[in-house]
């Protein structure tokens, strides 16, 4: 058996290079770019790691800056005012649909009112008609024209044409609001001295009680109007409804009574009509 020695892979004159003569130079240099590449590649897979779990908002920060920074021509100004611009618009849009809605409930809650106005001058029509019937004489007579005087809490309605436009939409508002807040215990007052002259008459009895109560529900949507509108309530003004007095006199002040309310219901129906024109439906 022939035994051949096999080049040492250990020392000065051996290694790779001493068996494939002529590669030394390669072999370094391949030698240094494996070791270059990975490196590059470990240093790329820390990186990644380190951004692990940000790297989608990351990319859509990127993709944003990229068309932001394309549409302004690469100005950071430029981009800046953009942002604002599209800030400003957004906001704007947002204010115009809520005062949009705002509107629509005013104009809303103005015709609610006003269909109400509607109902009650028939029904305060009829209410007048109905006690200066049961109240004999000289109610009724054709002659017969009692002066309408208001009551403390229960002013007149009736103003001059000129005084009537000069009213702020608060104004018109606020004096029906206190007539209608205190009619109801004037209304009742009258029923309680009906109940006394003319304690029979239940259809009357009926009248007076839901006349306040269509009364309490106006004042309601008034307030509510208000409120909408941004307007304070003004302080309240008390009523003082007439007391049971000596029998004409009780049919007098009820007369009275009757026809304010009536005179009320129809001022405020011309009230609500100039205000729908200024908050259309």
């Amino acid at each position: 058996m022939i035994h051949k020695s096999l080049p040492s892979f250990g020392g000065k004159g051996g290694g790779l290079n001493s068996f494939f003569p002529g590669t030394e130079a390669a072999g370094m240099c391949d030698l240094s770019l494996l070791e270059s590449k990975g490196h590059l590649r470990s240093r790329d897979r820390r990186r990644q790691d380190r951004g692990m779990g940000g790297g989608k908002s990351d990319s859509l920060y990127k993709n944003r800056a990229t068309k932001v920074h394309a549409r302004s021509g690469g100005n950071p100004k430029t981009e800046r005012r953009g942002r604002m611009e599209v800030l400003s618009v957004d906001l704007s849009n947002l204010l115009s649909s809520s005062s949009s809605r705002s509107q629509q409930e005013i104009a809303f809650k103005i015709k609610k009112a006003h269909n109400q106005t509607v109902h009650m001058q028939d029904h305060s029509e009829q209410l007048l008609r109905d006690y200066v019937f049961l109240q004999g004489a000289p109610f009724g007579s054709a002659d017969f024209n009692p002066s309408i005087q208001p009551f403390p809490g229960l002013p007149l309605p009736s103003l001059s044409a000129k005084a009537w436009l000069d009213l702020s939409d608060a104004e018109r508002l606020q004096q029906n609001n206190t007539a209608f807040s205190n009619l109801p215990e004037f209304l009742a007052a009258v029923k309680r001295q009906q109940d006394e002259l003319n304690p029979t008459a239940d259809d009357l009895h009926h009248q007076l009680k839901t006349s306040g109560l269509e009364c309490l529900g106006l004042s309601n949507n008034l307030n509510s109007i208000m409120v909408s509108m941004g307007i304070v309530p003004g302080p309240a003004m008390p009523a003082e409804p007439p007391g049971l007095e000596s029998a004409f006199f009780m049919k007098l002040t009820g007369y009275r009574v009757c026809h304010l309310y009536r005179d009320w219901v129809n001022r405020c129906h011309k009230d609500l009509t100039l205000l729908a024109t200024k908050y259309p439906a």
